[in-house]
């Protein structure tokens, strides 16, 4: 009966760990404990699994298999689950590659103490603020986007605010060095499943597990010098590089097979299902890699 019971305690305490982490790693701007955190979870869920069914005698087979089994219940669950989610994304309203405008409503800056220490530091790093965009996702609900550019104008920053389910938002970064014949050199943290294709001329490289802006743009300046890109000046505006960026990227996954041309996508949804296979892969290796297709 002890055994049985401290069993019990281990697992809440690993339940409650497992809701503290990700929490502490949004809070703290560390993606290493919420990817810990799921592969902590999908252990629990198989431990707990095992744990009940030889707790009420259910099966008599080894821990072990239990463990396994409970294992692979995990992943088909999580599976389905997000199936689901990309087949609603598919058929939502939700653009997948939308218009930005010119943000002239004076909140570019969630009123965040660490954003606002982020600006102090960009200033700080002489990188001068070019503009402030955003782009409708639902009624009422935007995804915000800063753009600044270092002194010499060869790197520019764009930070992505994301909504969040409640009040908030969390950034993303993204670094971009353009180049001679359409070359670019991007580095980015975006956590978000993507499963798309780039351009062959883009040089792209994902890290989702680096939350510093600071370190993301050592990596990128670390990149460019193993690069044989030659960095030039940026001569569109940031709106309209952002615009054409996302024009480029349609047109591409259009023509590659991800999206269902236009005119079928009000019967099919937008995405096909190769697109759906690739998008439910990297959302695996995102969640418990912490690894992009890109």
């Amino acid at each position: 009966m002890l055994n049985e019971t401290t069993i019990e305690y281990s697992l809440l305490l690993l339940a409650v760990i497992t809701v503290l982490l990700p929490m502490m790693g949004g809070r703290f701007t560390l993606p290493l404990l919420t990817v810990f955190g799921r592969w902590l979870r999908w252990g629990l869920f198989a431990t707990v699994f095992a744990f009940s069914l030889n707790y009420f005698e259910l099966s008599f087979r080894p821990y072990w298999v239990h463990v396994i089994t409970g294992l692979t219940l995990w992943f088909v669950l999580e599976t389905g689950y997000n199936w689901i989610a990309i087949k609603a994304l598919s058929r939502s309203e939700l653009p997948l590659f939308p218009d930005f405008e010119l943000n002239k409503d004076g909140d570019e800056w969630p009123a965040d103490k660490k954003f606002i220490e982020l600006r102090e530091w960009l200033r700080a790093e002489n990188f001068k603020r070019l503009a402030a965009m955003k782009a409708e996702l639902f009624e009422d609900t935007y995804l915000r986007a800063s753009v600044y550019e270092s002194e010499d104008q060869l790197t520019r920053i764009q930070i992505l605010f994301l909504p969040k389910r409640k009040d908030g938002a969390t950034a993303c970064y993204s670094i971009t060095t353009q180049g001679k014949e359409e070359r670019r050199l991007v580095t980015d943290n975006l956590f978000l499943p993507y499963g798309g294709y780039y351009p062959s001329e883009w040089e792209m490289s994902r890290k989702p597990l680096i939350g510093s802006l600071r370190r993301l743009l050592k990596l990128h300046h670390t990149r460019l010098l193993k690069s044989t890109l030659t960095p030039i000046k940026a001569e569109d505006t940031p709106l309209e590089e952002l615009n054409d960026q996302q024009r480029i990227l349609e047109r591409l996954n259009l023509e590659t097979g991800f999206l269902v041309p236009r005119a079928l996508q009000q019967e099919e949804g937008k995405i096909t299902y190769e697109g759906r296979y690739r998008l439910w892969k990297e959302m695996w290796m995102l969640a418990y890699l912490g690894k992009s297709m890109a």
